[in-house]
Parts: C-alpha cells; structure tokens; sequence
C-alpha cells in the first residue's frame, strides 16, 4: 500500500495505540473498516455511526487514491484533515487527525473489569478453601 499524498510505501504500525499504516514522509495513518472499528474497544466510540456520518455528508472527491487502490478517497468539510475510501471504508487520516478524532471521545470504563476480576479472585478463593 501507498501513501495517498506522496506515494511512499506505508509501513504497519500502531497509530495512536491503534493498529493502522502510517506514512513516515508525512505521518498519515490509514486505517482499514476493520481497524477503524477496533477504536470501539477502546473509546466510547460508535463505528456504524462514524460510517453513516462520514459517508452521508456532503463529500468532495480528491485525487488521492486509496491505499488500497480500489478508488479515490472523499472528505467531508466537517472532519478536517480525514478521507474515507467508500468501496473499502478505509480511513486516512493526515498527521494528528487520528489523535483529533480520537481526543472526543472518552475512554472506555475500566473499573467494571477490575471489579469483576476481584470478584472472581473471591471466589477461586471460597472454592479453593472447600476443598481443603
């Protein structure tokens, strides 16, 4: 895969602690639909609404292709340094539109995880005293 802005060949990589491509020339991440919706696990992030909002808007078509090279990709005015591919519903993001993206919306709890394992330490430990 290739750069949408200058060509280099993109490298995987984690971009913002997400799985993604990134261009070393001029720090974009492209993000496969897949990758794109992984951010769910994260963030409070909904992918079928990011999907709907993105496509559904008023888009203009540009002469980046997709990394992919299935298309060209689209912006939307209202996300500011983001294309989308609509055949592969890839993202491309341009240097720190991910980190952009990604600062509105709020981390996932994690307390409901930690108090769930503490209960099961609880538990093993009720089970493993019956048993001595």
């Amino acid at each position: 895969m290739k750069c949408p802005i200058d060509g280099t060949v993109l490298q995987a990589d984690k971009a913002e602690a997400h799985t993604g491509y990134g261009c070393i020339s001029c720090k974009g991440s492209w993000l496969p639909k897949s990758y794109v919706a992984s951010i769910q696990y994260t963030k409070e992030f909904d992918p079928q609404t990011f999907f709907a909002e993105v496509s559904s808007k008023a888009h203009q078509t540009t002469h980046n292709k997709c990394p992919c090279n299935c298309g060209y990709l689209r912006t939307t005015p209202e996300e500011e340094g983001v294309s989308f591919c609509s055949t592969c519903s890839g993202v491309w993001f341009e240097k720190n539109a991910l980190k952009e993206l990604l600062l509105r919306y709020n981390n996932k709890d994690d307390s409901f995880t930690a108090a769930s394992s503490i209960d099961a330490i609880g538990f093993f430990a009720t089970i493993g005293a019956l048993f001595k």
